[in-house]
């Protein structure tokens, strides 16, 4: 008995012979090398970044343990057990994590032994235009085990001496840290240095952004510095949507059921259509058609206005706990959230996300303030942070913060994680009215 008990612990436990599974090295291979470039974890050699990349690569593990699941039900393969996925996922995991510090280790090894050095020339502006806060010096200085060592520091004003250094010594790339109406003085010697294959780097520090990320691209043949605080990488924003198409139509069909109940209800016990149609605001400020199961009287949201003026705290919404405007049965799809099934078919469509801020109504919008409006620079979605962390409970002002939060640190595993908390926090209506 004690054996039968500790035996589907035990590694190995009802699996086939290795050879059954030679084949699914070259599907894995092939997810793995893609998804590590799609996660762009071969640029950042930096071992002080190590731990931040511990939550990537369990981001990385999910996402190719479900490609797996994928082409194993497309091969219709199934002799492939859980067990063995499970196995296969924490070695994953565990095996990334050591490839990757073992690899910094070694690289930050030959750096400093010398191997692939690059060698820096250091071109300083006026003081009031250096990057504020950071001496470049320094920190050029501190990253030589990167590959980068510093061999000539000097100012704007001898320009003239640079093309001579460059011609006389080895030189890999300059550095110009300059403000933006010096970038004009720098023109003549970025094109010289351009001809003689060396490369031109300089310090973006023209406008003090909070927020925004930066991208470099071509617009019509021209270099453009991009800042934004949305999310703007289309692989990663493409897994998304396919998140959203496949998952929204497993949803449809797990809530089919509780849905046409739902439906029956609501037309039973009171008057009106089943469901509830308005204009929401989508990213950026498109409209877009909402539906959810109707879960007030009709005519309710004539009183929309009246009751903001008396109850509301903000101007902006309105949270009553005992709304006279709810039915009976509204109440409880609320509590349950059966009243969001028909956002599904909003995600199927594309004018929303299984996760995402909520869609604001367009009157809202129009009383946020500009700190409050960046929330709806991302796709709204049927679950959001503050879903999960308190709901209905939460303020306006903590609902935008945490929402503000969710677009600055957006990822794949963030929204996997939401989806995750989403379940206990419907099934347990907490924070629910």
């Amino acid at each position: 008995m004690t054996y039968d008990l500790i035996s589907p612990l035990t590694i190995g436990y009802k699996l086939y012979g290795i050879t059954d599974y030679l084949w699914l090295l070259i599907p894995i291979g092939i997810i793995f090398y893609l998804l590590l470039f799609v996660f762009r974890m071969y640029l950042n050699l930096n071992i002080e970044d190590f731990k931040a990349d511990i939550p990537r690569f369990f981001e990385i593990t999910v996402i190719a343990v479900f490609l797996i699941y994928a082409v194993l039900f497309m091969f219709k393969i199934t002799y492939i057990s859980r067990l063995f996925i499970g196995y296969f996922a924490v070695y994953s995991f565990l095996s990334l994590i050591l490839a990757d510090y073992a690899g910094r280790k070694l690289v930050k090894s030959l750096k400093r032994s010398g191997y692939s050095m690059r060698n820096v020339v250091l071109v300083n502006g006026d003081p009031a235009g250096r990057v504020i806060g950071m001496n470049l010096k320094e920190s050029i200085e501190s990253q030589e085990y990167l590959g980068i060592r510093l061999i000539k520091e000097m100012e704007k004003g001898d320009l003239a001496d640079l093309d001579d250094f460059v011609l006389n010594n080895m030189v890999d790339e300059v550095i110009f840290n300059v403000k933006s109406d010096e970038v004009e003085d720098i023109r003549d010697i970025s094109l010289l240095l351009e001809e003689k294959g060396i490369t031109v780097k300089i310090i973006s520090n023209f406008i003090p952004f909070k927020y925004s990320k930066i991208a470099f691209e071509k617009i019509g043949g021209y270099p453009v510095i991009s800042f934004y605080t949305a999310p703007e990488d289309e692989i990663r924003l493409f897994i998304k949507r396919l998140t959203d198409i496949f998952g929204s139509i497993i949803a449809m069909i797990i809530f089919f059921i509780p849905a046409v109940i739902t439906a029956i209800l609501i037309k039973l016990t009171s008057k009106g259509h089943v469901l509830y149609k308005s204009k929401r605001v989508g990213k950026n400020g498109r409209l877009f058609t909402f539906y959810k199961f109707r879960t007030m009287y009709v005519g309710s949201d004539e009183l929309r206005a009246v009751l903001i003026e008396k109850y509301s705290k903000d101007g902006i919404e309105i949270k009553l706990k005992d709304d006279p405007r709810i039915t009976m049965i509204g109440r409880f799809s609320r509590k349950t959230s059966m009243d969001e099934i028909p956002q599904l078919y909003n995600v199927l469509r594309g004018d929303m996300s299984l996760v995402g801020p909520r869609p604001p109504m367009p009157d809202e919008v129009k009383k946020y303030s500009i700190r409050q409006r960046r929330r709806i620079s991302m796709k709204p979605g049927i679950t959001c942070l503050w879903q999960v962390s308190g709901r209905s409970r939460l303020s306006f002002d903590d609902r935008v913060k945490l929402d503000l939060e969710y677009i600055d640190n957006w990822s794949l595993k963030l929204d996997f994680v939401i989806l995750l908390k989403t379940v206990p926090a419907v099934l347990f209506t907490k924070g629910a009215l």
